[in-house]
């Protein structure tokens, strides 16, 4: 399948976006223990209903080993195809799986932006220390090789 640049494949109309679920787990902090934080952001295809696509967005925050706390963010992006590509037969797994980082980020708009605030958010109100994940699509750092 060839690339398909996504300021190409959908409309300059604006975006739908909407949070599904967002949820806190603190956890227990080991004394004496060095914890190190990851930061997962995946997005999957979820369905086509006529020219519109809806993807999900999930942002997971954790440390290793496990400890403070763990959150999970998660929205929606619906965006219109261009006219061009509306009766097309796309594969969009597998466009996801060839998209870079910035093809991410143009794809899902300012959702990771809105994913750090609600971050922040929460874990301000737990412990007044707001910790603020990357606004940009930053990838799955607990991949395995």
């Amino acid at each position: 399948m060839n690339k398909i640049e996504p300021n190409k494949l959908f409309k300059d109309a604006p975006q739908q976006t909407a949070m599904r679920r967002a949820t806190f787990d603190r956890l227990n902090i080991r004394p004496g223990t060095n914890y190190r934080g990851r930061t997962q952001d995946e997005v999957y295809f979820q369905k086509q209903d006529g020219a519109s696509v809806e993807f999900e967005v999930v942002r997971r925050m954790d440390f290793e080993p496990e400890g403070v706390f763990e959150i999970t963010c998660v929205y929606t992006v619906r965006r219109v195809l261009s006219d061009e590509y509306a009766e097309s037969d796309i594969d969009f797994r597998e466009m996801l799986r060839t998209y870079e980082a910035k093809d991410i980020n143009m794809l899902c708009g300012n959702v990771f932006s809105m994913m750090s605030l609600v971050i922040a958010q929460l874990t301000q109100a737990s412990n007044n220390i707001p910790m603020v994940s990357p606004p940009v699509y930053c990838g799955v750092a607990a991949k395995q090789e």
